[in-house]
């Protein structure tokens, strides 16, 4: 759960997840990093366990503000992901994933349901504007 700068490789056994961002290769210096955008990336970000981990961490996080309405939670997780307040069309949107989700696990499903919430993140993780810095 938490960021680093160094982390352990091990020239065998590399992770699916850097060679996807293309990490460079251990065996040899590397003085500038390849940029790329492939499909790869893309299905890392929406299939990789530990994305979905911490999705899950995230919406943990959100519900723990008990105070807060499911508006003012979207509008938590737009500014942790984009440092901004979503529009009043995003938060519409996000608002009817949030229904329908709890459509597709149930009637009964509770608005402080975490897999309603982790669901929202995952979509949030993988907009654009997240991955990409303007």
């Amino acid at each position: 759960g938490r960021r680093s700068v160094y982390i352990e490789v091990r020239r065998n056994f590399l992770s699916p997840f850097m060679v996807a961002f293309d990490t460079p290769p251990p065996a040899s210096t590397t003085g500038r990093r390849n940029v790329s955008n492939v499909p790869a990336q893309a299905l890392i970000m929406m299939n990789d366990p530990f994305v979905f981990e911490q999705c899950h961490r995230w919406a943990k996080r959100a519900l723990a503000e008990a105070d807060r309405s499911p508006e003012a939670r979207i509008k938590l997780l737009y500014l942790t992901a984009f440092n901004r307040s979503p529009s009043v069309e995003e938060l519409n949107v996000a608002t009817a994933f949030l229904t329908e989700q709890a459509k597709n696990y149930g009637n009964e499903i509770d608005i402080d349901d975490v897999r309603l919430w982790t669901d929202l993140c995952h979509v949030l993780v993988n907009v654009k504007e997240f991955v990409f810095i303007q």
